[in-house]
């Protein structure tokens, strides 16, 4: 009979590896050789490595990038971060 005190009741795996892919739109208002600026809702995460990726209706481009700095502004009434990222390079 399962269930008894003498039966394994549960088990510890090892914590798998993985990548959370969280989507956030932005605006990007500039961007350089070696820099974008994006205005977001959300705060960004110092030295965190991010993909920006361009969707107009002719192209489409994504670029690695990792973030600089992010600073919080007021725009129409509401709170936005400005990100400075420097650019790494071509998304594969």
């Amino acid at each position: 009979m399962s269930g008894r005190r003498s039966h394994v009741r549960f088990d510890v795996v090892q914590c798998p590896e993985g990548v959370l892919r969280v989507m956030h739109d932005v605006v990007v208002q500039r961007a350089g050789r070696d820099e974008v600026i994006a205005m977001s809702r959300e705060p960004g995460v110092l030295g965190e490595a991010v993909t920006v990726e361009v969707r107009a209706p002719a192209t489409h481009s994504s670029v690695r990038a990792r973030i600089v700095e992010s600073l919080p502004l007021m725009v129409g009434g509401h709170v936005r971060h400005r990100l400075r990222l420097h650019t790494l390079g071509e998304a594969s």
